[in-house]
């Protein structure tokens, strides 16, 4: 955006930019879903003795 924001004369229609950015957060969102169900899903119970540490 290249007008001043305070000019009484400008009306912003759309701002592009962010709905073009907001595409790009959904993978981020959708691998982090995985790696935290994973985590969750593997984790070892307390009273679990198998060999681990």
């Amino acid at each position: 955006m290249t007008a001043v924001p305070n000019d009484p004369n400008v009306v912003i229609l759309a701002d592009h930019p962010i709905w073009l950015a907001v595409p790009a957060f959904a993978p981020a969102i959708v691998v982090a879903g995985v790696v935290a169900y994973i985590a969750v899903k593997n984790r070892r119970k307390p009273g679990n003795k198998d060999g681990g540490s």
